[in-house]
């Protein structure tokens, strides 16, 4: 039996210092309640930063330049088995409007994501993060 695949991007935006994590909705979906980083899957025919963009303007509202890819990441969502990409990004511009797809966000201090309870592969990425920028 053949299981589905899936592609995500994902952002690390740095504002003024910051990084922007989002909250889950407690009640619903894949991970509740949990915090994770601005981003989300492909669509057919689109490529990994045209993606990034449309899905951070979706769900925050914000523009931002994206820069390298830092980490490869991977897990299971069934029916998809997914790879995911972050990328570091630099906020250009706009006010954080929440999406139906999250409940809260926060700018925090890179290292300080320890106090937040992270959805699957969030520690991973923010580790890798740190590592090669030290925010």
């Amino acid at each position: 039996m053949s299981k589905a695949l899936g592609v995500a991007a994902k952002a690390v935006i740095l504002k003024e210092g910051k990084i922007l994590l989002l909250q889950r909705p407690i009640n619903e979906g894949f991970d509740p309640g949990l915090w994770e980083l601005p981003g989300g899957k492909l669509e057919y025919g689109e490529i990994l930063t045209e993606s990034l963009n449309r899905e951070v303007r979706e769900e925050v509202g914000l523009l931002i330049k994206i820069g390298r890819p830092f980490i490869t990441w991977h897990f299971c969502k069934e029916p998809f088995w997914v790879t995911g990409v972050t990328f570091a990004a630099d906020y250009l511009e706009g006010t954080v409007r929440l999406s139906h797809e999250h409940q809260d966000y926060a700018w925090i201090e890179a290292g300080d994501y320890k106090a937040y309870q992270l959805g699957t592969a969030v520690k991973e990425q923010l580790e890798a993060y740190m590592g090669l920028y030290g925010n």
